[in-house]
């Protein structure tokens, strides 16, 4: 059992604390590039943090602090340009890096805007994700996993907000046996109060195992009806330190990646694609 005071630790996410500072040496995912094409802008809190993504004019993507520091209006609002986002209300225009390259109601000699600048991280896309880095320069190479990379297969985004910190989440991914009761059971449990046809069969795990490897934990299971020669138990599902879940099967895996928003709330992201059977 954590104390208080590892708990703490632990979950606490926010620039400066042990925690948020260690969460911000990795790429997280932060939106769709589909979400993108409906909207330019969008608000993205991450690890205590309130920020502006936007797409600008020429295609490229830009994520900095959410508000103007002119008169504190939110970025959200802004106004895509060809080299950056420009403040609804006076025109200040912020680039990538996050610097004031244009303040309009100010004299043509004035040098102001130099010295004004707001927060701002790269961000990359990948596979149809568009994926963020908090941390120090250099950033690490964003992760190439297998099914952002892999061409021509069906992809699906899904996402979710959870109230709950980003540890309780984590966790709840290394634990098999919920998915019997709570995904079987409880689903069935869920259509008879409903009246509707119970389409979940429930199906005993005989045998639950976990081996740490480097980079996390394979959760293993056999179900009943199965042998140790089944990909649950043979190949398993890796979790990967901080926040990324392998599920599904070979020919419909699913990563399940977890994004801190704050101390007490969590994005889930699931991505998954549908492999042919050849």
């Amino acid at each position: 059992m954590l104390s208080v005071e590892e708990n703490r630790t632990l979950t606490q996410v926010g620039p400066g604390t042990p925690m948020g500072e260690l969460l911000r040496r990795y790429w997280y995912p932060i939106a769709a590039g589909s979400e993108m094409r409906k909207h330019p802008t969008k608000l993205v809190k991450i690890l205590g943090e309130s920020l502006v993504l936007y797409r600008d004019r020429q295609g490229c993507l830009g994520l900095i602090d959410d508000t103007c520091p002119h008169r504190r209006v939110s970025l959200i609002y802004g106004i895509p340009e060809s080299d950056g986002l420009r403040c609804a209300y006076h025109g200040w225009k912020f680039d990538q890096t996050g610097k004031c390259i244009e303040m309009p109601a100010e004299p043509p000699e004035s040098t102001f805007k130099e010295k004004v600048r707001i927060v701002a991280y790269p961000v990359q896309e990948l596979g149809g994700m568009i994926f963020a880095y908090l941390g120090p320069e250099p950033a690490p190479l964003l992760p190439r996993w297998e099914l952002f990379v892999r061409d021509h297969v069906p992809k699906a985004v899904g996402t979710a907000t959870v109230p709950c910190n980003w540890v309780q989440i984590m966790e709840n991914s290394v634990d098999p046996v919920h998915v019997e009761w709570l995904h079987r059971h409880f689903y069935n449990y869920v259509m008879r109060r409903l009246n509707r046809e119970e389409t979940c069969i429930p199906v005993h795990h005989e045998r639950i195992g976990f081996e740490v490897f480097k980079y996390g934990i394979i959760k293993r299971r056999v179900l009943q009806g199965d042998t140790d020669q089944h990909e649950n138990w043979k190949v398993g599902h890796p979790i990967l330190f901080p926040n990324i879940l392998l599920s599904g099967s070979a020919r419909s895996p699913v990563y399940q990646i977890r994004v801190p928003i704050d101390d007490t709330h969590t994005q889930y992201y699931w991505y998954s694609c549908r492999f042919s059977r050849g």
